[in-house]
C-alpha cells in the first residue's frame, strides 16, 4: 500500500512539471532573412558586391605625409621647404554587361597645404628677357581628380594621358620641363573620349582631348596662346616582348597646329629595370613643348625585396620658346637619384635627391630639390 501511494504521489508531480514547463515555454521567432556582403573576385582583388545588385565595388587609396625641399624661389620665398599631408580615395564600380565589363571610376583628393603654387616662365614678346607667371591653386578640399565611364575599350570623362605616365623613379620628367613643376611641359589631365584595343603583347588606343578651363592656371598665363576649348588628338601603341616594354605616341593639338611624338622603352636587365624615356616637339603644344627634344634615363636597382634605387639622368635642348611657339637655343640637364622601401604591407617610404642646370642665352639657373615621402596605400 505504501509502495502504491509513493508511486502515484511520484507520477503526479512529474506530470505537474511537465505542465508547467509546457506553459513557461518560449518559441524561438523565424530569424529576419539577412543579405551578407558578398566578395567578388571576377575583377580581381579587393572587390564586394553591392547588396541587392550584382555590380562589383572596390574602395582605394592613399594617405601620404611629405616634406618638399628646393634651393629656388619655387615655394614663394628664396628656397626652403613646405609641408603637406595628402588624402587620395579611389571608388571603382564594375559590373558585367553584353556590350563587356561596364566601369565607373571616381577619384577625390585633398591636400593639408594650403595651395599649390605653379610657376611658367616664359620668353617676353620683346627685349629678349623672361617673365615668370605665378598662381596658387587652393586644394585644401576635396576635389575631381581622374574621373571616368568606361564600357568594354571605350572610356569617357576626365582622364590622363600618356605623359602622366613617365618612369617610377622622380629625375626623368616626362610630363614637365627643366623650368620645375607646372614649367613647359603637357597638359595630363582632361576631358576626352579614348578607345582602347588590347590584344595582350599588342596594345594601341586613340583617343580626342578637349582642352577646357579645368586645365586651370595655363590658361590666364598671358602670352602662352593656349586658348580653351581646344581640341587634340593623341594615340599610343605598344608592344611587350619578354622582359621588354615599348611604346610610341604621336599627339597633335589642333589649337597650335603642333605635334609630339614620344617613346618609352623599359627593359628587365640584371637585378633591376632599365627605362629610357624620349620626345621631340614641333613646336608650343598640349602634349610637350618642355624642349625641342629631350631624352632621359633610369636604372631601377632591386637592392632586396623591400628596397630599390633608381639613380637617373635626363637632357633637354632648344628649351626656350619665343613668341610665335618656336624653338630658340638653350639646353639643361638634371641628375639624380629615388631611393624606395617598403616598410611592411601597405607602407612605403620614397626619398629623392636631383640637381637641374638650365643654361641659355638670356637666362640660367640651376637648382637642388627633392622630398621624403611616407605613404600608407590600400
Amino acid at each position: 500500500m505504501k509502495i502504491t501511494s509513493l508511486l502515484i504521489a511520484s507520477t503526479a508531480a512529474l506530470a505537474s512539471v511537465t505542465v508547467a514547463q509546457a506553459a513557461d515555454a518560449i518559441v524561438a521567432a523565424e530569424p529576419e532573412p539577412l543579405e551578407y556582403v558578398r566578395v567578388c573576385d571576377a575583377f580581381g582583388t579587393g572587390y564586394f558586391y553591392i547588396p541587392g545588385t550584382e555590380t562589383c565595388l572596390k574602395i582605394g587609396g592613399y594617405v601620404r605625409v611629405q616634406i618638399d625641399a628646393r634651393s629656388d624661389d619655387d615655394f614663394g620665398g628664396e628656397g626652403g621647404y613646405r609641408t603637406n599631408t595628402r588624402g587620395h580615395l579611389t571608388l571603382d564600380a564594375k559590373s558585367d554587361t553584353e556590350y563587356g565589363t561596364l566601369t565607373a571610376t571616381m577619384t577625390l583628393e585633398a591636400n593639408t597645404n594650403s595651395s599649390n603654387t605653379y610657376s611658367v616662365t616664359i620668353p617676353d614678346a620683346v627685349g629678349g628677357g623672361f617673365t615668370t607667371y605665378e598662381t596658387s591653386v587652393a586644394n585644401n578640399d576635396f576635389f575631381l581628380d581622374e574621373t571616368f565611364i568606361e564600357l568594354g575599350g571605350l572610356r569617357v570623362g576626365y582622364f590622363y594621358n600618356y605623359f602622366d605616365t613617365g618612369l617610377p623613379g622622380e629625375t626623368v620628367l616626362s610630363d614637365a620641363g627643366p623650368y620645375g613643376n607646372g614649367g613647359f611641359g603637357g597638359d595630363t589631365l582632361n576631358n576626352g573620349i579614348r578607345y582602347t584595343y588590347d590584344a595582350g603583347a599588342f596594345s594601341v588606343y586613340g583617343q580626342v582631348d578637349a582642352f577646357d578651363s579645368q586645365d586651370g592656371w595655363k590658361d590666364d598665363v598671358p602670352g602662352t596662346g593656349r586658348g580653351q576649348d581646344e581640341i587634340g588628338i593623341n594615340g599610343v601603341i605598344t608592344g611587350k616582348f619578354g622582359g621588354v616594354t615599348l611604346d610610341f605616341f604621336a599627339g597633335y593639338d589642333f589649337d597650335r597646329e603642333n605635334a609630339a611624338l614620344a617613346s618609352t622603352l623599359t627593359a628587365a636587365i640584371g637585378p633591376g629595370s632599365l627605362g629610357v624615356f624620349a620626345a621631340y616637339s614641333f613646336g608650343e603644344n598640349r602634349y610637350f613643348d618642355a624642349s625641342e627634344w629631350t631624352i632621359g634615363a633610369e636604372y631601377a636597382i632591386a637592392v632586396n625585396d623591400k628596397f630599390t634605387i633608381a639613380p637617373g639622368i635626363q637632357y633637354w635642348d632648344n628649351v626656350v620658346l619665343d613668341a610665335d611657339g618656336d624653338f630658340d637655343g638653350g639646353n639643361a640637364w638634371r641628375a639624380g637619384i629615388t631611393a624606395d622601401y617598403k616598410i611592411t604591407t601597405g607602407l612605403s617610404a620614397k626619398a629623392t635627391v636631383n640637381y637641374t642646370d638650365v643654361d641659355n642665352d638670356v637666362d640660367s639657373a640651376d637648382r637642388w630639390d627633392g622630398f621624403l615621402r611616407l605613404q600608407r596605400s590600400f
